[in-house]
C-alpha cells in the first residue's frame, strides 16, 4: 500500500486504543502518531501513557488519556463517552487489551482464569459495544480486534486464552454480518516481542512491535477483514485448522508431554 492511501485513510482520525501503555498498543500509537490523530489512550497504567504522549508530543497528534480498567464496564463506557464528547466522533477503536497465563489442569488458578476472561473477552465486548453505539449514530467507523494466532486450535495449557481470542473473532464476525456500514477487522498476530509472551520458551518467527504495527495499520487501511501474520504463521494457522481432530490431538498431546518434561 502506498503512502497516499495510508494518508487518506488515517489522517486526522479520532482513534481509541486500549492497552496503550505497552506492547502492541504502544506500537500502534507510535505508528499512527504521524497522521495527526486525536488519540484516546486507555490503560490501568496512566504514568506509561503519559510517557508515551510526551515522547510523541511533536508529531501533531493529540492525546486524551484516561486510567481505565477494561474489566469494569462502567469505567469503559464513561471513558469512551467522555472522549466522544471531547473529540466529536470515534472513527476507529483498537480493541487491544489482553493478558495470557498458563491455564493447564495442573496449573489452574481461578483468579488467573477469570482475569483472562474479564480482560480479553468481557473487556473487548465492553469496548466494542461502547464505541459501536457512537458509530451507529455516525453510520461509519472501524473496529479492530487484536486476536492471536493461538486461536488456530485449542492449544494445550492455554485453553482459556485460546477461548477468549477465538471468541473475540466470532463476536466481531457476527457484528460484521449484521452491520455492513461499519468496518470490522480481526487481526491474529504471531509472536510479537511484547511482555505478554517474552517468558515463553517456544516462540517462533518473532517480530518487532514496530514492524507488526506497520503491517496492521496497512491492513486496516486496506479494509482487510482478517489478517494473520507473518506469512509463515498464516500458513501454519490454516494448516493446523485443516487437520482432522484425531491427528491434531495426537500431535498436540505429544507436544504437551514434551513441554511438561522440560518444565520438570
Amino acid at each position: 500500500m502506498n503512502q497516499r492511501k495510508l494518508d487518506s485513510y488515517w489522517y486526522g482520525k479520532s482513534v481509541v486504543v486500549t492497552g496503550a501503555s505497552s506492547g502492541l498498543g504502544w506500537a500502534i500509537v507510535e505508528a499512527l502518531a504521524p497522521y495527526r490523530i486525536k488519540f484516546c489512550l486507555l490503560s490501568r497504567r496512566e504514568d506509561l501513557m503519559l510517557e508515551l504522549a510526551l515522547k510523541l508530543k511533536d508529531t501533531g497528534s493529540t492525546f486524551w488519556i484516561k486510567q481505565c480498567d477494561i474489566r469494569n464496564r462502567s469505567e469503559v463506557y464513561d471513558a469512551i463517552n467522555d472522549f466522544q464528547r471531547q473529540a466529536g466522533k470515534i472513527d476507529t477503536v483498537w480493541v487491544n487489551s489482553g493478558i495470557s497465563k498458563n491455564t493447564s489442569y495442573k496449573k489452574w488458578d481461578w483468579d488467573g482464569v477469570e482475569s483472562i476472561i474479564d480482560t480479553n473477552l468481557n473487556g473487548a465486548i465492553y469496548t466494542t459495544r461502547a464505541c459501536l453505539e457512537h458509530m451507529m449514530n455516525q453510520e461509519s467507523g472501524t473496529i479492530v480486534g487484536i486476536g492471536s494466532a493461538t486461536s488456530m486450535r485449542g492449544l494445550p495449557g492455554y485453553g482459556i486464552y485460546c477461548l477468549t481470542k477465538i471468541g473475540l473473532a466470532y463476536f466481531l464476525e457476527s457484528l460484521a454480518a449484521e452491520i455492513p456500514h461499519v468496518q470490522f477487522t480481526i487481526i491474529h498476530p504471531g509472536f510479537v516481542d511484547t511482555p505478554i509472551n517474552q517468558k515463553s520458551k517456544n516462540r517462533i518467527w518473532v517480530m518487532s512491535p514496530r514492524k507488526a504495527a506497520k503491517i496492521m495499520i496497512k491492513a486496516v487501511a486496506g479494509k482487510r477483514r482478517v489478517l494473520i501474520y507473518p506469512v509463515r504463521m498464516r500458513i501454519l494457522y490454516h494448516l493446523v485448522q485443516s487437520l482432522p481432530s484425531s491427528i491434531y490431538l495426537f500431535i498436540a498431546h505429544k507436544i504437551s508431554q514434551r513441554r511438561n518434561l522440560s518444565d520438570d
